[in-house]
């Protein structure tokens, strides 16, 4: 029988859950305009791309002793770089949108591999790559938690700020054009929230499975809401309770969390969109 009082009076573990709660938050606004505006491949890309950040990090904690660059603050470092060069008109008027995604992808993680080759291992400890890419949320420390929280709160007040222009420019950039926003900085902004997002959900289910909790839970509420703030909701108290929900299992059945949680998800998605199938064949036949 699991003793659930003594687990929670790990100090980690309690990171942990508020670890989930916090890069629900996160998942739910910015996964809504990622599903509304088809940008996943582009999530995929820039998630890749925080491997490099994270092996130069180790990098410099190793080589020059840069002991406070961790590896969530260069994962920052090289999501947000990739965003910018995905975000600006001048890249992609040369080149396609796909093909830039695809070489930040590749270079990202062959930089990360060649980073960590390079760290003096007797200076730092060095996460695994099993860890790094398919997480764990064990890992998260008070330093990493308040970096999560003031990366929460930066992306919320933004997006609050651009609301209106984001919303736009979501559903239709010729309307936007048409009505003077500045459709190539609406864009780059929205492309660097999805960066730092994807740092948030790089540190609980790793890099690999960045594209599930950014992305399911936004999914599973547009399928009962076309309004942009109402799905940001829905999608956002789901992921708080799936990811919750997922951890426990995973504490329980002592399964990795970030896989678990991901799992959790991906059922919870094909239940809600089964019984939505029923319910309209129903309604059809009567």
């Amino acid at each position: 029988m699991t003793d659930w009082a003594t687990i929670f009076s790990i100090g980690l573990v309690q990171n942990m859950f508020m670890a989930a709660i916090i890069a629900s938050l996160a998942c739910g606004i910015i996964g809504t305009f990622v599903v509304v505006k088809r940008i996943v491949f582009i999530s995929g890309g820039i998630a890749h791309t925080t491997f490099g950040g994270v092996g130069f990090a180790y990098y410099l904690q190793s080589v020059f002793l840069v002991s406070w660059f961790s590896p969530m603050i260069g994962a920052i470092l090289f999501a947000v770089t990739a965003a910018i060069i995905m975000g600006l008109p001048s890249i992609n008027e040369k080149i396609r949108e796909d093909s830039t995604i695809g070489v930040l992808w590749v270079v990202g993680m062959a930089l990360g591999v060649i980073f960590i080759s390079l760290t003096d291992h007797s200076q730092v400890t060095v996460r695994s790559y099993e860890s790094i890419l398919f997480g764990n949320i064990l890992l998260v420390g008070n330093n990493e938690l308040f970096l999560m929280v003031a990366l929460a709160c930066l992306i919320l007040a933004v997006v609050a700020f651009f609301y209106r222009d984001l919303q736009i420019v979501t559903f239709d950039e010729t309307h936007a054009k048409l009505s003077g926003i500045n459709v190539g900085l609406m864009n780059l902004v929205l492309y660097v929230m999805v960066a730092l997002t994807c740092v948030f959900i790089m540190n609980i289910v790793g890099i690999v499975l960045v594209i599930a909790l950014l992305t399911i839970p936004a999914a599973m509420a547009s399928l009962f809401t076309e309004d942009l703030k109402e799905t940001m909701v829905w999608a956002s108290f789901s992921s708080m309770a799936l990811s919750v929900l997922g951890l426990f299992m995973a504490i329980h059945f002592n399964l990795p969390p970030g896989s678990t949680l991901v799992l959790v998800l991906g059922a919870t998605f094909i239940l809600v969109l089964g019984g939505k199938s029923l319910i309209e064949r129903k309604k059809a036949r009567i």
